[in-house]
């Protein structure tokens, strides 16, 4: 393997030794209360002073706004202030606490959306969901999360196709988040909150400082740490369980709320406990043309998550032996600890200003992710009636290595109305995910295992394993070189191409470009657009990740247990299948739109857009069947019954539009109030699928590979539109920010029953912060209250009764699944 390290090692020494914390100063216009005016550095390598002058539509979020939300993490502000991202918040159970979904644009996975902090990529997560939502199913992303929404200075949507510009994931557009940049002054905040049905109790401690350093330098610390209890959102189990104390132990018994510990078991949002979240940022002048830079981030938790309650009704104790029975004689809920650590460090030199000799960036980071599960509530029968009932089911890591040389000048020309700006740099990437496996008890057979006693004796009953065979590594190298122009052609058109090449050591060379244009018909009107090719490499999570469980099927001579395996793409045994090695999925995005400033308050932008994916990256559904043995037949995995692997057998096309509007309103001795308004409408639709053909010719049908359900996360799995709309008034001491939002319908179809299809109506919710500045108490103290989701707002109900009708509400239903949520929050300013 191509040491990583050594690769980088020519930028890594142009960096000095005396190197702290700290990052490039980003100079901020003063900011008025609509934010026109700001400094955006997303989407064009020049600096330009409103979103409104770029040719891609532009959101900027500050930091009050995020504040004003109430929301604890980066990525649920983000889904109440963008009508462009989803989020959905009903996802539950063991596979939630692994990764909390992550923010997803246009629609579109949440792998498809490229994350930066102060312009650099973000590593990560080393795990993926498994769970049936849209923008989640299989996509390994950027756990926002462990980023403290006190270090946020700002952040920067860019809503467009920017590969050319940012390399892989930007196919829905950029995150950019900008860290806080201050040199003193602080600030420490305290939030309490709950739902109104009693659960699900928050608490979180957050805070920033800014330090001083010599030359005007830098540093900001922030950090929050925080828990929040478990919340509920589902019906009593009313199935029928197995009674011990009867004649037939076999035969139908009702248990009560009084007699059965079960009946109310949880499925709802997950435990989160010890979590801690640290984070640096600073510069260091080092005379008037140099200066160093870093930021740092530390992260961990513990999330726990109730999996579906077992039972121990007639139809799942042919599947159990004694020794299952006499741990668990009333059934049991399997739960989930997912312990994750994390951290990651950017350091880089800058030198010159692009208006002179040009400005040069060398930088370098390092990201880890680390997610470790325990499973608690199990056993492995066939261990004896002493088997552990909690064991570690492995480990998942993922690493990058980013390293770049960027070179930005202004170029003064007779042939163009303004300078060329020029940009062109070198990019290195490295990517390694690894698995290791878990305690041996969780995938290996004991002494007490027989394969002749009915039921089978030796069912590992675990929620999802590493094995020995699955523990193993991948890495794969990136280099890149691109080039970026941009310039007022004439004095009122603006254009701009960019071009990037790039050779993976996995799959060879790529090649995108993007033009962009911004053409002012007026002072108040202009028109804007933008053309560009991209790509998407599989994360080497998706690459990497196998794993091991067990299912007891049923078969004509009785019940046997057989293996579930998600197979690495391109394995022998996926082969075997018709799997093929995975390819970047291929984009095209076209955008158009207009922006519109009558008065001085108030703008308002219209875009169209247009995203088609060739070889879109998708998870299988779990497959079975005669396919499945006769490819198996008489090879080693010819116990494996059940399988899963990711695969590039569909293609998808995306069109939609999006709408914003912000005008500020002058009440004079009144004060002032901010409103806004956003609007998005999006379809996807898949336009081509490929069967698979296995090795003794058998054809596995893309309806397999893809069911019913699946294909709807893609195509009806997001709402069909979205509707925010916001106020902000302040007056003297007191602040009052309101927001709506409205969900319009979307549909879940069942796996291969059309008349169980299920299309859910729209949803209202409605959010309300108050605050009150104290500082005749004590200059800087402030008090907030407020609610998200005011008016207990909650989705429509499914109507799907698998599993007893435990669970109310689709995992793709976008809020409100907990109902409402109050909190309280003290905060001081210094």
């Amino acid at each position: 393997m191509p040491n990583p390290y050594i690769s980088t090692a020519f930028i890594i020494s142009a960096l000095s030794s005396s190197i702290a914390l700290a990052n490039e100063k980003i100079t901020q216009t003063q900011e008025d209360s609509i934010q026109l005016q700001e400094v955006v550095v997303t989407g064009s390598r020049r600096a330009i002073s409103t979103p409104l002058q770029s040719h891609s539509p532009v959101d900027v979020v500050t930091a009050s706004q995020l504040q004003a939300t109430g929301a604890t993490t980066v990525a649920k502000a983000l889904t109440q202030l963008s009508p462009s991202a989803s989020l959905p918040t009903t996802p539950a159970g063991g596979f939630a606490a692994s990764t909390p979904p992550s923010i997803a644009l246009r629609g579109l996975a949440g792998d498809q959306t490229l994350v930066l902090v102060n312009g650099k990529r973000r590593h990560t997560s080393s795990y993926f969901t498994r769970q049936a939502y849209a923008g989640g199913r299989g996509a390994a992303v950027v756990d926002l999360s462990l980023i403290p929404i006190s270090a946020v200075k700002r952040i920067e949507i860019l809503r467009d196709g920017a590969a050319a510009q940012y390399g892989s994931d930007a196919v829905a557009g950029v995150v950019n988040i900008i860290l806080k940049d201050q040199d003193s002054g602080g600030g420490v905040n305290y939030s309490f909150g709950g739902y109104e049905k009693g659960d699900g109790e928050q608490q979180q401690l957050s805070g920033w400082k800014g330090f001083s350093l010599p030359n005007d330098g830098f540093a900001t610390l922030a950090f929050d740490l925080g828990k929040h209890e478990s919340a509920n959102n589902t019906n009593p189990d009313n199935r029928l369980f197995y009674n011990p104390n009867v004649t037939n132990p076999y035969a139908d018994y009702q248990y009560n709320e009084n007699n059965s510990p079960l009946r109310n078991w949880k499925f709802g949002a997950p435990k989160v406990k010890d979590q801690f979240n640290l984070l640096a940022n600073a510069e260091l002048p080092l005379d008037d043309n140099r200066k160093i830079y870093a930021f740092a981030t530390y992260g961990e938790r513990t999330s726990v998550g109730e999996n579906f309650a077992e039972l121990p009704s007639n139809t799942t104790l042919l599947n159990r032996s004694e020794y299952y029975l006499k741990r668990y004689p009333d059934g049991r809920i399997p739960t989930t600890q997912v312990d994750v650590q994390d951290y990651a460090l950017t350091a880089g030199y800058k030198q010159g200003s692009k208006d002179d000799q040009g400005e040069l960036d060398i930088f370098a980071n390092y990201g880890r992710n680390k997610n470790s599960s325990t499973q608690f509530e199990g056993i492995n029968p066939s261990y004896g009636p002493d088997s552990p009932s909690s064991y570690f089911v492995g480990d998942n890591i993922a690493e990058q290595i980013n390293a770049g040389v960027d070179f930005t000048k202004n170029i003064e020309n007779t042939i163009f109305h303004s300078p060329v700006t020029f940009a062109a740099g070198l990019a290195y990437r490295w990517d390694k995910y690894e698995q290791v496996a878990g305690d041996r008890i969780a995938w290996t057979r004991g002494p007490f295992y027989n394969p002749s006693q009915t039921p089978g004796v030796g069912i590992p009953e675990i929620y999802a394993g590493i094995t020995g065979e699955d523990q193993h590594s991948v890495d794969r190298e990136v280099y890149g070189i691109y080039l970026d122009l941009e310039t007022d052609v004439t004095e009122k058109l603006n254009a701009g191409v960019a071009i990037r090449a790039e050779d993976y050591s996995d799959f060879g060379s790529t090649a995108n470009g993007k033009i962009s244009a911004k053409y002012d018909i007026n002072p108040k009107f202009s028109v804007r657009g933008s053309a560009s090719t991209g790509y998407r490499a599989p994360s080497t999570v998706q690459l990497g990740y196998s794993a091991f469980s067990v299912q007891t099927q049923q078969f004509a001579d009785g019940w046997r247990d057989v293996q579930q395996r998600t197979l690495l793409p391109g394995s022998e045994a996926a082969q075997r299948l018709g799997g093929k090695d995975l390819e970047p999925e291929k984009t095209n995005n076209l955008s158009l739109g207009f922006v519109f400033q009558p008065w001085k308050n108030t703008s308002l932008t219209f875009d169209l857009y247009q995203i088609d994916i060739d070889d879109r990256i998708l998870l299988s559904d779990n497959i079975t069947g005669t396919a499945v043995t006769n490819a198996l037949a008489g090879t080693p995995y010819s116990n494996i019954g059940n399988v899963a692997f990711f695969n590039n057998l569909l293609d998808t096309r995306t069109r939609g539009l999006e709408l914003t509007a912000k005008h500020r309103l002058d009440l004079n001795e009144y004060g002032d109030i901010l409103l806004s308004l956003g609007y998005s409408q999006n379809k996807t639709r898949i336009t081509a699928s490929r069967d698979a053909q296995t090795i003794t010719g058998d054809t596995i049908t893309s309806t397999t590979i893809a069911t019913r359900n699946t294909r709807a996360l893609i195509e009806e799995g997001t709402p069909k539109n979205k509707l925010t709309l916001g106020a902000s008034w302040r007056l003297g001491d007191w602040s009052v920010q309101p927001a709506v939002r409205r969900y319009d319908e979307f549909t879940t179809r069942n796996a291969t029953d059309p008349k169980k299809d299920q299309t859910y109506g729209e949803q209202w919710i409605a959010d309300l912060d108050i605050g009150y500045d104290a500082n005749k108490i004590l200059p800087g103290l402030k008090f907030n209250v407020g609610a998200n989701n005011l008016f207990n707002s909650f989705p429509e109900r499914s109507a799907d009764s698998s599993v007893g009708g435990i669970v109310k509400y689709s995992f793709n239903s976008p809020e409100g699944a907990n109902g409402a949520y109050y909190y309280a929050q003290i905060g001081y300013d210094f």
